[in-house]
């Protein structure tokens, strides 16, 4: 345990395999690829990683190392090449590391439990606020366009609407929404432009796909 506390404090090298990654012996302890644990010394260690990850002290990478380390316990995706078997209070620290303000776990946070993981996810979208819906300068032709296609002679948005700088992308709604709704949107996408076609256009309105549902249109037009 000591040794892969050390692992964790090394910056990821280029070229480095998946195995040789410094989260991996962490991972190994968790999910007992490495031999029996007893419980009391699994949950010390995962609270030590818990903390790790908690802690803005300490280097970003140490910190990434931590939290990959936790994902990497937790993960039940039958198709994933770690050994031993998922670590059982991973899902409640990861809980815990995302209400701290680690936002990078909210995807496995979904993943791991198939209802816990979509019911906080959901949970965390409803309470969160959503963000304004840009309008698109025309200048040449003296009015505005929002992103349903219609005009509008209003002053323009604030600077997180500018094109190329729509900040609002990264807001905990767009972000949880994504989570919940991608392959609502990827099989629409699909249907609309089976060809791969009539995609998005770089600092135009993010083209409407047919068929979704009114709450996913809602959130399409705000976050897409």
């Amino acid at each position: 345990m000591t040794a892969a506390l050390e692992e964790l404090q090394r910056e990821r090298q280029r070229g480095e395999l998946s195995w040789q990654r410094p989260h991996i012996p962490a991972v190994a302890i968790l999910r007992q690829a490495s031999g029996p644990r007893t419980p009391a010394e699994l949950d010390a260690f995962a609270d030590r990683l818990a903390a790790m990850a908690a802690d803005a002290t300490l280097p970003e990478h140490v910190r990434d190392n931590a939290d990959r380390a936790l994902m990497g316990a937790a993960s039940t995706d039958p198709r994933s090449p770690r050994r031993g078997k998922p670590y059982a209070r991973a899902f409640d620290l990861l809980l815990r590391l995302y209400e701290g303000g680690a936002n990078d776990v909210l995807s496995t946070i979904f993943r791991l439990d198939p209802e816990r993981g979509p019911a906080y996810v959901r949970d965390v979208f409803e309470r969160s606020e959503r963000p304004m819906l840009c309008l698109y300068h025309r200048p040449e032709a003296g009015y505005y366009v929002d992103d349903a296609g219609e005009l509008t002679t209003e002053r323009p948005d604030p600077p997180e609407c500018a094109r190329g700088y729509r900040t609002f992308h990264e807001t905990t709604w767009c972000k949880a929404g994504y989570i919940l709704y991608k392959d609502i949107v990827y099989e629409a996408e699909r249907r609309t432009w089976p060809d791969g076609g009539g995609g998005p256009v770089a600092g135009e309105p993010h083209p409407m796909s047919d068929g979704l549902p009114e709450h996913v249109e809602d959130w399409y037009r705000r976050c897409q």
